[in-house]
């Protein structure tokens, strides 16, 4: 008997003791849930450094095929077929800026672009 009343008696204690345990960790989250709301509420600029240091893919204009040329946000068949065209007549671009000698590039669009193209020293080009 006094066995049974031991074990019943353990028994309650861990599960009260899981119970308090369970309670503290659901208040735990609550007010680590609540600060970090409460935080970005406050500070939205604070995300912002984590965007910035986020760089978007870039492509070579000298070495860019069709299909990369494609995925670059403002470019359509197009104006793709005139980077191409250029290129090829001229052997290729020194600088972004010789986008401007291609009707339908202007000065707004080649710095909107300008995130996603570059030209690589390396890349080949060829002499006129």
């Amino acid at each position: 008997m006094q066995s049974e009343d031991w074990e019943s008696n353990v028994s309650m204690a861990i599960g009260v003791r899981n119970g308090a345990l369970g309670l503290l960790a659901v208040a735990s989250l609550l007010v680590l849930a609540a600060g970090s709301v409460r935080a970005s509420r406050s500070r939205p600029e604070s995300l912002a450094p984590q965007v910035q240091l986020m760089q978007p893919w870039t492509v070579d204009l000298n070495e860019a095929t069709s299909q990369e040329l494609q995925l670059v946000p403002g470019l359509g068949p197009k104006l793709i077929e005139a980077i191409l065209t250029h290129r090829a007549e001229r052997g290729g671009f020194d600088h972004l800026d010789d986008l401007a000698e291609i009707s339908g590039f202007k000065e707004q669009r080649i710095r909107a672009l300008s995130r996603y193209l570059r030209i690589d020293p390396s890349s080949p080009r060829d002499p006129d």
